[in-house]
């Protein structure tokens, strides 16, 4: 009855504080980045969490809750001088279909962004204080989710600010794990990371710093290649996608040292409305516009409607056991660290007018990718029309080595045969012994 009390009283007081809006932070930033933040615990419920832990912490059977808790938790030569005759027959039609497909396997990369952090700004301890209690004491917690800011070009593309779950935080005393919530996310769609030119091999950035290529209004140009920015002319269902996993090593009192354990991960997947200029959400809004609707069950509806949805949960930071000299038990604050993965997917719009001429922009990509230079080889093309087929013949030379010595180059092949002809040549005039 004492574990039930203390929970009720506690939930009643969590569901009271709201957590605030987080505003995005400003000043000067990096061209292209990506800034994770920890949240620290609003004070009142960081005393609000210890003070129940304190009431739990009265009776044998509370301190054999928590210990059950505790338990749950622990060849060759380089290649060289080849040359090489590649013949390639294409029949006409089949050649556009063959270009098409390739050009949609681009557009299909295009599609696609992703990018991992590891790189986390501020605490680094899970909790302000050491424990007397044990490993999964939650007490003095500072951890109260993170913040995720991505810049592309100097702009903001995405802001996100998620918190622990006030309405599960009875998780915190009977399994020993968090959830986490939404509070604030913005996120501008002409300036996101698609469609990814990189995952064609077309450096962009590097191209922006050497001259090659500009940024205008919204879109990425090279001289004489066009735009590359987004559009939702040619794109749709625009996604995205935050993920991220916590991770903690610690030391028990048998000194059994774990390292790099997953405690847990979460899963956020936003859809973007087509022709949104900026998308914005805020749950402190979404909860005051439903604490207007009367009735509970359409409440209920609209909040499961509006509110954006995180898979997934973690269990607490385990404290690494650290004994005083005096013999005395104590946990430390908990260490950890997260890793992010953000995603960004869209697809094309097959009705859209890149489409339709899905030629020049094949050729447009082909421009962009710069191949040439960028590869030790060198190609003399030749073609030759036969018929309703092109023949390709392609003479192909990388760098000399000594794959010559062997014979296994066309010049190696010719000095080797001419050095068997003058050694057979010399034999054969040499005079013969006399029996």
């Amino acid at each position: 009855m004492k574990i039930k009390s203390a929970l009720f009283s506690f939930l009643a007081f969590s569901l009271s504080l709201q957590p605030a809006v987080a505003q995005a932070p400003h000043g000067g930033v990096p061209v292209d980045s990506w800034q994770v933040s920890v949240r620290q615990m609003n004070p009142d419920m960081r005393d609000r969490i210890t003070d129940t832990m304190q009431e739990l912490d009265g009776s044998d059977q509370d301190r054999g809750l928590i210990a059950e808790i505790g338990q749950a938790a622990g060849f060759g030569l380089v290649a060289s001088a080849v040359d090489i005759i590649v013949s390639e027959t294409f029949n006409l039609a089949q050649m556009r279909k063959k270009q098409k497909r390739e050009w949609m396997q681009m557009i299909e990369r295009e599609n696609n962004y992703t990018d991992s952090i590891s790189s986390i700004k501020g605490l680094r301890d899970f909790y302000n204080a050491p424990s007397t209690r044990g490993a999964l004491d939650p007490s003095d917690i500072n951890f109260d989710g993170i913040e995720i800011r991505g810049i592309r070009n100097g702009r903001e593309v995405i802001y996100m600010s998620c918190s622990i779950d006030r309405t599960k935080l009875d998780n915190l005393f009977r399994h020993s794990k968090f959830n986490l919530v939404i509070d604030t996310l913005a996120f501008y769609p002409y300036q996101c990371h698609l469609p990814n030119v990189a995952a064609n091999g077309i450096r962009i950035m590097n191209d922006i710093k050497k001259g090659k290529a500009e940024l205008q209004g919204d879109s990425i140009v090279r001289p004489g290649n066009g735009g590359n920015g987004f559009s939702f002319d040619e794109r749709k269902n625009l996604n995205v996608g935050i993920d991220f996993t916590i991770t903690s090593s610690w030391i028990n009192e048998a000194v059994q040292v774990h390292k790099d354990v997953e405690l847990g991960r979460f899963k956020f997947n936003i859809a973007i409305p087509d022709n949104a200029m900026m998308y914005t959400y805020s749950r402190k809004d979404v909860d005051s516009r439903a604490t207007a609707i009367a009735d509970e069950a359409q409440r209920e509806q609209f909040l499961a409607a509006n509110l954006l949805p995180v898979e997934g949960d973690c269990f607490v930071v385990p404290r690494s056991y650290m004994p005083l000299a005096s013999g005395r038990r104590l946990w430390g604050t908990g260490e950890y660290n997260i890793k992010v993965k953000v995603r960004e997917s869209c697809r094309f719009d097959t009705e859209s007018d890149k489409a339709k001429h899905w030629r020049d922009d094949y050729k447009r990509l082909r421009k962009m990718q710069n191949r040439s230079g960028e590869v030790r080889e060198y190609f003399q093309t030749l073609w030759n029309q036969n018929g309703l087929n092109l023949v390709k013949q392609s003479y192909k030379t990388v760098l000399n080595t000594g794959l010559s010595h062997y014979g296994l180059t066309a010049q190696g092949a010719a000095a080797n045969a001419a050095a068997k002809a003058a050694a057979a040549k010399a034999a054969a005039a040499k005079p013969q012994p006399q029996p």
